[in-house]
């Protein structure tokens, strides 16, 4: 009998990325800016990787007891997960060392976002000024170390390990603005959405490590593993980072003439000093896509986050089972986020569609998927083929993200694109507040998972019909601020 391993899902991910989008070729002179562009997924899976691992680590960190809460309110706990809480062996790790409640689990699992939420919002800003290379490397590996720091920090006091996990989440704010503000100046414009989309994709692979290879690392080796495995990874990365990366294609000491003469397109695009901070803030478009990441980052923390609880202890799921769904899951959206992608330079480049146009077509698309799919979990009740399935559909629907709002920054403002996209950051307020609105449902209603998922599938819909409305994609006339008199 075979066994399924998250690596061979990855290695066979990473080469049909480089088959689809041409990367492939040339193998003895990549281009830098591909180079670029991989490594930036692989640290974007390695920052997910450690950021989203605890989801199931803590599965097997919680002691059972916290699970007859569902069992004494939730009237729609299925008959698995009864029978796991009362001793019907689903999952071999029920019985962990820590008696957590659930409302110190939501704290923990959220903590991290009240941290990110703060220094993402500024670290677009810190990216531009300090140096978006150095800026990104910093982030990953001060995020290594304290991940290696988990462990210890749970033997502690849960508290001690919530504080570390706002610690991480404070240092790998400033990652993805720095990410997109070098993305502004090594992207050419027929290839931004699918260099934005591939690099942005490693999100989806570390989640998919994170879910489904955390089920296994607990199981092999303790839960402690995960913390660790992660946090030896992003170590691993940063020196690779900073010997194949270079701020911008003129400081790049081997790049090749073909690709800085092509690239030279973006010669005016580097951080101004000056930001027009008034006219940022009175952009709608700008101002959709900051709720646009609220709701996608509530969405993310529903489906991510709280999906592998969901899974064992209202379906009555095994660990390992719940890692493979939320794997699956991942492992669609990642070949459906670099599909947007593809689909979207696709469209423009053939003028088959304005580029507004194709924002809201692809975000009317995931759209429609995400909030139909939040309805089927919600009425499949029990059957755990079928919530396992819309589990999966939900999370390629959110996939469409990387395509549509997160390339607003570029869209509006290439100069100002750590600034902007540090900014909407501001909507990871959704990431924090998903799992303590959901904890205390759990304990309050009835219908805890239930309530749950229709709330979210309300946000979603309600913002997402805003998004549509007011999204534009010409580039707004203070990306050349600092030429203007003010």
């Amino acid at each position: 009998m075979s066994t399924w391993s998250p690596i061979n899902t990855v290695v066979i991910a990473g080469a049909w990325a480089a088959k689809k989008t041409g990367w492939n070729s040339g193998c003895g002179n990549p281009q830098k800016r591909h180079v670029l562009v991989f490594l930036g997924m692989v640290g974007v899976a390695v920052d997910y990787l450690v950021r989203y691992s605890i989801s199931v680590a803590i599965v097997a960190m919680v002691k059972a007891p916290h699970m007859p809460i569902n069992a004494t309110h939730d009237k729609e706990i299925c008959p698995a997960a009864i029978n796991a809480t009362n001793g019907g062996g689903v999952d071999p790790h029920a019985d962990g060392e820590y008696d957590w409640s659930e409302e110190m689990t939501g704290i923990i699992l959220g903590m991290f976002f009240w941290g990110y939420f703060i220094t993402k919002a500024a670290g677009g800003r810190i990216a531009e000024l300090v140096g978006a290379r150095v800026t990104m490397a910093a982030s990953l590996g001060a995020s290594g170390l304290l991940s290696l720091l988990c462990p210890t920090a749970a033997n502690l006091h849960p508290l001690a390990l919530a504080g570390l996990r706002l610690a991480m989440g404070l240092v790998q704010g400033p990652a993805f603005p720095a990410l997109y503000s070098l993305l502004s100046r090594w992207s050419p414009p027929d290839e931004l959405a699918t260099m934005v989309s591939v690099a942005f994709s490693g999100m989806l692979l570390g989640n998919m490590v994170a879910l489904g290879g955390s089920g296994l690392v607990v199981e092999w080796f303790g839960w402690r593993w995960v913390f660790w495995i992660g946090g030896l990874l992003a170590l691993a990365w940063t020196p690779l980072w900073l010997a194949l990366v270079r701020e911008s294609p003129e400081e790049h000491p081997s790049i090749t003439p073909e690709e800085k003469s092509l690239l030279a397109v973006n010669l005016d695009v580097r951080p101004r000093k000056r930001v027009p901070w008034g006219h940022v803030f009175r952009c709608w478009t700008f101002l959709a896509a900051i709720v646009a990441e609220f709701s996608g980052s509530w969405m993310a923390a529903l489906l991510t986050t709280e999906a592998p609880t969901f899974l064992t202890n209202q379906i009555g799921l095994s660990l390992r089972s719940a890692g493979y769904v939320c794997v699956v899951g991942t492992a669609v959206s990642y070949f459906f986020a670099i599909f947007y992608g593809k689909l979207s330079d696709f469209l423009i480049q053939r003028n088959y569609l304005t580029k507004v146009n194709v924002r809201r077509l692809l975000y009317a698309v995931g759209f429609v998927i995400v909030c139909s799919s939040l309805m089927g979990v919600v009425l499949a009740k029990c059957d755990t083929v079928t919530v396992s399935a819309f589990v999966v559909v939900a999370m390629a629907g959110a996939s469409v993200n990387v395509a549509t709002y997160q390339l607003a920054p570029m869209d509006l403002a290439p100069n100002y694109a750590g600034t902007l996209s540090g900014l909407i950051g501001i909507g990871n307020i959704g990431s924090f507040a998903a799992p303590l609105v959901t904890s205390r449902m759990l304990v309050d209603l009835e219908n805890g998972w239930s309530a749950s998922f229709i709330l979210g599938g309300v946000i979603y819909f309600v913002l997402g019909v805003l998004y549509i409305f007011v999204v534009r994609a010409d580039i707004e006339p203070w990306n050349y601020y600092d030429d203007l008199d003010e």
